[in-house]
């Protein structure tokens, strides 16, 4: 069993056979220490109950709620929901927390296919799930590690958290080999949150589902639940394949020397498409990638013939891992992912955290960033 220092769950009665392996299990890291506790109770535990009961889904939960002190290991099978394990309070914005939730649920529940699923707040490649008791939240490089150090096939990891379909965070954990697909939104994720009957009744209903076909159907049921909020018009979520992201991250590479080779010359067309592309949060630091290539290449853009042949060829890339992506009336012209520019205030407060990500770094998008903002 996998511990966490200080941590000692109650465990399950010995004796009987292993429990049978599912087709898959889905396992939410529920964090809910903070603001958002009362959508678990009130909106998505009663999605996840409406989900059709089957021996080959197992729905898990690491729950662990602000008002109360303590976690608990849940199982949800329909109306009936198990409490598996509790255990004292956790840091959830810890890695070592996520690893060992990570390890305890696929040793508790057994299967094929495994899929995490993140519950909480989340800002882009600045962080994830926000711990309020512990004053924690996890980094990018803590969520690439604690992959990392758990060691399991993640096929899908999920995030029913605004802002995680960026670019710099899907690079980041492909960096792992261990997870296949990233499903999550470029712009913020209402109290809503995810609509997991829609989502997971698909599953359900064909367990034998691959991860490729469940991501996308993630993206189906997100649509159908949300095309009927009519406030809902700038949600968006999509389906990444995160090998063939990592594959061809070498087309941003090339597009990123080309931009600051050619910043002397361009600036003025660069801040112009930022400034008309689509862009998230209401401010312009994280924007849609490919949405910026379309106005990079507009009748007002960049002249230069490598420039925009090397634009396009990016553009290819994103639609090639972008494989599924729904998008609300007013984000049309997202495909699926976003990429940060920090400017100004913004980049002087951020600009070290942000050097610090592998993205930065292995793609030369740090160094663009540096010169556009010196």
């Amino acid at each position: 069993m996998l511990m966490v220092p200080g941590l000692a769950l109650a465990k399950p009665g010995r004796g009987g056979p292993a429990p049978p392996a599912a087709k898959w299990t889905y396992a939410i890291y529920m964090d809910g220490d903070n603001s958002l506790e009362t959508y678990w109770g009130g909106m998505s535990l009663p999605m996840l109950q409406a989900v059709p009961v089957t021996s080959d889904l197992n729905i898990v939960a690491l729950v662990d709620k602000k008002s109360t002190t303590g976690v608990e290991i849940q199982k949800i099978s329909g109306a009936t929901v198990t409490t598996v394990e509790t255990g004292p309070e956790m840091n959830m914005g810890d890695p070592a927390t996520l690893a060992w939730w990570i390890g305890r649920a696929t040793a508790l529940f057994p299967s094929t296919y495994f899929a995490l699923s993140m519950w909480d707040h989340g800002y882009g490649w600045i962080y994830v799930c926000t711990d309020d008791t512990s004053g924690d939240r996890l980094s990018m490089p803590e969520l690439q590690g604690a992959i990392g150090s758990a060691g399991k096939r993640v096929d899908i990891l999920a995030f029913d958290c605004c802002n995680m379909g960026n670019i710099e965070v899907a690079y980041q954990v492909s960096l792992t080999n261990l997870v296949s697909y990233m499903v999550g939104s470029e712009e913020t994720v209402p109290g809503n949150g995810f609509p997991y009957d829609l989502m997971l009744t698909k599953l359900a209903n064909n367990p034998a589902m691959l991860p490729k076909d469940f991501s996308m159907a993630m993206v189906d049921g997100w649509g159908e639940y949300y095309s009927t909020q009519t406030w809902a018009n700038t949600v968006n979520l999509a389906a990444i394949d995160v090998v063939q992201l990592k594959a061809t991250i070498g087309t941003f590479k090339t597009w990123a020397t080309d931009m600051q080779n050619l910043l002397p010359a361009y600036r003025s067309a660069y801040a112009t498409a930022l400034k008309t592309a689509y862009y998230m949060w209401g401010t312009h630091y994280f924007t849609d990638l490919y949405d910026y290539g379309f106005h990079l290449l507009g009748t007002k853009g960049v002249k230069d013939v490598t420039l925009r042949a090397d634009t396009a060829t990016m553009q290819n890339s994103v639609a090639s891992y972008c494989i599924k992506v729904w998008d609300a009336s007013r984000m049309t012209d997202c495909k699926g992912i976003s990429l940060y520019w920090g400017t100004g205030q913004d980049w002087g407060s951020r600009s070290t955290a942000y050097l610090q990500l592998a993205f930065a770094a292995d793609t030369g998008w740090g160094a663009f960033l540096t010169a556009y903002n010196a």
